[in-house]
């Protein structure tokens, strides 16, 4: 049996990361909520993910060497299983509507308390963000708040598979594969809604994949 590990901690700081290349025109939303400022939108890459962790853990069947029956049916196997898990990106609260009388379609609201957070269960409809944490800025100026700096809930993974290599000749063999992705079948939460606008802002409302299973048959001749 063999096990292995790694950790990565990592943080991404960077501008708005929308830019017009080739030819092609940006949307009223991408966009710097100020363009004689551009530090308001200075804040975590959209591709920021702190922290990382990846076990991988293989085993295989002994060969049973004793026993040929033993040895037909029960050598052979391997299992292997993998676990992830991360802190998720940020997010952006929208404020919905154009509050500073600018087009600019990605305004974010004002935040008006220090803890943003109500429920960090990550359960099915919990809510995530608080939205008495958050108000709409007066009209014709821009919210308080950051760009992406609400942390999204984490997210993990954990799959396994089972396969094993039946040799019939020296160039024929059939190989057997099972593999079950989230394996527990376990609720994993997807991102809050983060439109201020919206009766469902700041509840999680959405769930990456249930378990999947898939087999497969391999002749290799």
């Amino acid at each position: 049996m063999a096990v292995t590990g790694n950790y990565t901690f990592a943080h991404c700081i960077g501008d708005y990361a929308g830019r017009s290349s080739r030819g092609v025109s940006l949307g009223a939303d991408e966009t710097y909520q100020d363009a004689n400022n551009r530090d308001l939108d200075r804040s975590n890459c959209i591709s920021d993910v702190r922290h990382a962790v990846n076990l991988t853990a293989t085993a295989a069947s002994p060969e049973f060497a004793g026993n040929r029956t033993l040895h037909l049916i029960g050598s052979g196997w391997r299992l292997s299983a993998i676990y992830k898990r991360t802190t998720d990106t940020f997010l952006s609260a929208t404020s919905g509507v154009d509050r500073q009388l600018s087009d600019i379609a990605s305004q974010r609201p004002d935040q008006v308390k220090a803890n943003i957070y109500k429920d960090k269960s990550k359960g099915p409809l919990t809510q995530y963000l608080d939205p008495t944490a958050f108000a709409l800025p007066a009209l014709g100026s821009l919210g308080n708040l950051g760009r992406l700096n609400i942390a999204a809930p984490g997210t993990w993974q954990f799959d396994m598979a089972l396969s094993r290599v039946f040799a019939f000749r020296e160039r024929q063999s059939l190989e057997f594969r099972a593999e079950a992705y989230n394996v527990t079948n376990s609720f994993r939460p997807g991102n809050p809604n983060v439109a201020f606008n919206n009766n469902t802002f700041g509840q999680i409302r959405t769930s990456l994949d249930p378990r999947i299973t898939q087999f497969a048959l391999k002749y290799i001749f």
